[in-house]
């Protein structure tokens, strides 16, 4: 054993226990990147989506009613939320058309979209922010800048998801982005 790295193996050598610490090193940092991706991943999804799911529970809760069980409560929440990024996905369709046509009507389904899909979870966001402050700090500049910056960033990064004005949509949700791209046009 070596004083000097008390955990190298019985009859390792230096090189050898610098290449087995490296590769050790090398795989944590790894995993910790795959870790800390898939929170970002999931943080994304809260923000961006979260509002939608909520909304389809809700929905579902208020036409199944409570004593329903878990599993349909689930299909239908999915099923409900599917139908909610249809619609949003066919008045993307539609301000695509209608953007590409030099209609000005393109605007009312764009604030429509932006309203619902990035003004409403960024507030959401900045009173969640805001909710981390005691009440009688709620007023002061710490709490006013960083609940602000949060729906500013959040407005911001959701709308980058979305892309109201260019041509894409997720494959599932094509169908419905096509038909209106085809009412529009």
């Amino acid at each position: 054993m070596n004083w000097n790295n008390p955990d190298a193996y019985p009859g390792e050598s230096e090189e050898e226990y610098t290449a087995r610490t490296n590769e050790e090193v090398q795989s944590s940092t790894g995993i910790l990147f795959m870790l800390v991706t898939l929170f970002f991943f999931i943080f994304k999804i809260a923000v961006a989506f979260g509002i939608f799911i909520y909304a389809g529970y809700f929905l579902s809760k208020k036409i199944l009613g409570e004593e329903i069980n878990k599993f349909k409560i689930c299909c239908f929440t999915l099923l409900f939320t599917y139908l909610m990024f249809c619609i949003i996905y066919f008045c993307k369709g539609l301000i695509i058309g209608l953007h590409s046509k030099n209609r000005k009507l393109w605007i009312l389904p764009w604030v429509i979209c932006i309203a619902l899909c990035c003004v409403f979870p960024a507030f959401v966001l900045k009173a969640a922010v805001t909710s981390m402050f005691h009440p009688t700090e709620r007023q002061s500049i710490l709490c006013l800048g960083l609940s602000w910056g949060a729906f500013v960033l959040s407005l911001i990064y959701i709308y980058s998801i979305y892309q109201f004005k260019t041509p894409t949509a997720p494959s599932i949700l094509h169908w419905s982005y096509t038909l209106g791209l085809r009412i529009s046009q």
